[in-house]
């Protein structure tokens, strides 16, 4: 059985989807929506509509009928969870995952949510409209959960982490070179395993730089 929570259990795993519901429970407990199934057969939270589900034992026909009852605007999980869920109607990304250190010889720029917004702003990156963005850049920012490392005109990288492990949620580069400066810089920030979820077309950038391919995942967006 699948029941609201105002509580979860604690998860370190090292896993994105772990990353994004236990950032969404340490920022957005009072306002986000958590349920588990059964004894922790499958952990989910949905904020702003966006549901995210981790897999261990889930019962997958009652996670299905869930999910068309409650009916997010998106769902995110591993990908074998998605196509038990989905079948093929669903968009794969590949989580990336570094145990390495990471230092970086330049210091950020403190920007504005609106600068960041506008260097992130770019091919490739799915953006929130800005109102959206910023309220939650600022909220998580305010509370110790993001952290960013941005140089004026040229890139910016922002992420978040829940103590045990960092997820990349946003890099962008203006300039040749200066995406893994904007990685480095980002991640010399936490001394923790790094992860990064990525189109497949971006996996050399993150393979060049300490990183190896650790699982495939998915969203499935509800159509407009």
């Amino acid at each position: 059985m699948i029941c609201l929570v105002k509580e979860i259990p604690k998860l370190s795993l090292p896993l994105a989807e772990v990353v994004k519901i236990n950032c969404n429970y340490n920022s957005y407990r009072d306002v986000a929506l958590f349920w588990l199934q059964n004894d922790s057969q499958a952990v989910i939270s949905m904020l702003d509509g966006n549901m995210v589900v981790y897999n261990k034992h889930a019962d997958i026909e009652e996670l299905r009928e869930f999910i068309s009852v409650i009916s997010p605007q998106s769902v995110f999980s591993d990908a074998e969870t998605m196509k038990a869920l989905f079948g093929e109607d669903f968009h794969k990304v590949y989580v990336m995952k570094s145990e390495g250190s990471f230092s970086c010889d330049c210091n950020s720029h403190t920007l504005n949510s609106s600068e960041i917004y506008k260097l992130l702003d770019v091919n490739g990156l799915e953006m929130p409209p800005y109102e959206h963005f910023a309220v939650d850049f600022c909220h998580r920012l305010n509370g110790g959960a993001l952290k960013y490392f941005a140089i004026k005109d040229l890139c910016a990288a922002v992420g978040i982490s829940d103590g045990n492990t960092a997820l990349v949620n946003g890099i962008a580069s203006h300039k040749k070179g200066m995406g893994r400066v904007a990685l480095c810089g980002l991640l010399s920030q936490y001394n923790i395993t790094s992860l990064a979820v990525c189109e497949k077309q971006i996996m050399p950038f993150y393979l060049k730089n300490k990183f190896s391919l650790d699982y495939t995942a998915g969203y499935w967006r509800k159509n407009p």
